[in-house]
């Protein structure tokens, strides 16, 4: 019997998916060697933190091939009508228990068997899984479902294996390997992300045999994310989370060996708790966040590990935003995540930070390397109001206040309390906190001297109560919606004429700082002062209200 033996080194490999594609190719060996139902010879002869070589024949390899594309039938159900003819669903009725009435009723479900990806290794990997099923694989064969094998077509491997059909895919490839292991040929997107018959230049994407081969098995490394963006949705005045295709988080490894001990321990921490249907930790605010999570599990298992850090493990993440739109799948965007970023930040953000769309915008300056503060005027300038400063706000201005806070500014914590009015000149370091505090002392006066409300006077009964934190969010909002529509020397004017009409706690150094602020860095201070109106704006829920 004639057999092969390939032989790779990273360093040689063209793309985080071919190296990522090694790995698997060595997951997948080890995994198969236990498998009772292995026929062949399979197996790694080396391996080391740069490389590794395979030993296998032609019945080995159609082993690997029948694992790598095994499949069964998977049996989805509804109680929809299917609108489309050429869906092959089956009427069932049975009864079921009407959960208003609590009667017994029949009602018509409809079924069908669908080809499914097994998943091979990543079914024993998933902390989830019970008779294949585990939302951990459930997620990755739906990404497979809608990406690189989103067409009929390109399910055939999986389908003809179900089938039990005949499938020369393994042959071919034996073939090819055994008389010309460096000739070039054509690459399709079901194996490369962004693969094309050929370039606008007209330049064909092609890749050598041998190499071609690892690309086949890069997607049982990829990690799998799930992009939500949210809409407002007016029946229940709420902003609702939507699915935005799948982010692929494709590790780029360095240290080939030391990777593939990791990477287990990885898949088997993950966590068990769902959103919705997804595992919770899937959810991304944005794409490019996969990269991080990803960088923060590896991180978490290297902490036991001596002389091993995250750079010499990999060189970094690329993550690939796709979704299935119709009968195409569109690449919406691309990213390379460092492993040199700040990864406790990362944490920080996720673990503070409950508002999508505050946390969203920390990210990008995380990602992009920008201060604390940065974009969150033109946050504050586009969107609707009441999400930031109104009365769906609550998460956004609880943020704000977080977001101060790191930055160093003094925060009083005790809800409506933190009102007591007895001021001190004193000189904030930082002008975030001479924004902070000036805006707070004024939104204090404002009460005072308008509606003639102080905490002291009506903090002992719910409707005083009430009033006051009604008041004094009215006072942030006309406040904010004025900054937002002045910019330059119109903020300027509007800040000195207002906001300093009252008196303040600022000594000279304080005045100083802050004159220069708004004449030198009038953008930054402008946000500043929106964030802080959204910080104090908002109003302190009761308890009743939070225990309902």
């Amino acid at each position: 019997m004639k057999m092969l033996t390939l032989e790779y080194n990273l360093a040689e490999l063209p793309s985080s998916q071919h190296r990522a594609g090694l790995a698997g190719l060595v997951l997948m060996t080890r995994w198969l060697a236990d498998e009772p139902d292995k026929k062949g010879v399979c197996e790694i002869t080396q391996i080391s933190n740069i490389g590794a070589a395979f030993q296998l024949d032609k019945e080995g390899l159609q082993s690997l091939f029948d694992k790598v594309y095994a499949a069964f039938w998977k049996t989805i159900e509804t109680d929809k009508k299917p609108t489309n003819k050429k869906t092959q669903f089956k009427a069932v009725e049975r009864e079921v228990i009407d959960e208003e009435t609590g009667r017994v009723e029949k009602k018509t479900f409809y079924t069908k068997k669908v080809v499914t990806p097994l998943g091979a290794f990543l079914v024993d990997y998933d902390p989830t899984a019970s008779k294949n099923e585990g939302i951990w694989i459930n997620l990755w064969r739906d990404a497979l479902w809608a990406t690189l094998r989103s067409r009929d077509r390109q399910q055939i491997p999986y389908q003809k294996r179900v089938e039990t059909q005949e499938i020369s895919d393994a042959g071919d490839i034996w073939k090819m390997l055994s008389k010309s292991p460096n000739k070039e040929e054509k690459l399709a997107s079901t194996l490369y992300v962004g693969a094309e018959d050929s370039n606008p230049e007209n330049v064909q994407f092609k890749d050598r045999s041998r190499v071609k081969l690892l690309l086949h098995f890069w997607f049982f490394i990829a990690q799998i994310y799930v992009p939500k963006i949210y809409k407002f949705d007016k029946k229940k005045n709420t902003e609702e989370p939507k699915d935005f295709g799948f982010a692929l988080a494709i590790p780029d490894v360095a240290d080939l060996e030391n990777f593939c001990e990791i990477l287990p321990d990885v898949l088997q921490d993950r966590s068990t708790e769902k959103f919705g249907y997804r595992p919770k930790e899937s959810i991304v605010d944005i794409a490019a966040e996969s990269g991080l999570d990803l960088l923060s599990k590896i991180n978490r298992k290297l902490s036991n590990k001596i002389n091993i850090n995250l750079q010499d493990l990999i060189l970094g993440v690329d993550v690939f935003h796709l979704e299935k739109k119709g009968n195409n799948v569109r690449l919406w965007a691309t990213s390379r995540i460092d492993p040199t970023i700040d990864i406790d930040l990362y944490r920080n953000i996720k673990e503070r930070f409950t508002s999508p769309l505050f946390r969203r915008q920390k990210l990008l300056n995380l990602l992009n390397d920008r201060p604390p503060f940065d974009g969150f005027g033109a946050l504050l300038s586009k969107t609707d109001a009441e999400l930031t400063v109104g009365s769906k706000s609550w998460f956004f201005s609880q943020d704000a206040r977080t977001a101060f806070e790191i930055a160093g500014v003094q925060i009083k914590s005790k809800g409506a309390n933190e009102m007591d009015t007895e001021t001190q000149e004193i000189s904030p370091k930082t002008i975030a906190e001479i924004v902070y505090k000036l805006v707070f002392y004024y939104i204090l006066a404002k009460l005072d001297s308008k509606y003639g409300l102080v905490w002291k006077k009506v903090k002992e009964t719910s409707e005083g109560r009430k009033k006051y934190n009604e008041m004094k969010g009215k006072i942030a909002r006309e406040a904010f919606l004025a900054i937002r529509s002045r910019t330059d020397s119109d903020f300027i004017e509007y800040f000195v004429s207002t906001l300093c009409a009252f008196p303040q706690f600022l000594r000279e150094d304080g005045y100083l700082t802050l004159t220069t602020a708004l004449h030198n860095d009038t953008e930054k201070t402008r946000t500043l002062t929106m964030l802080a109106l959204s910080a104090n704006g908002y109003s302190p829920k009761e308890k009743k209200e939070e225990s309902q």
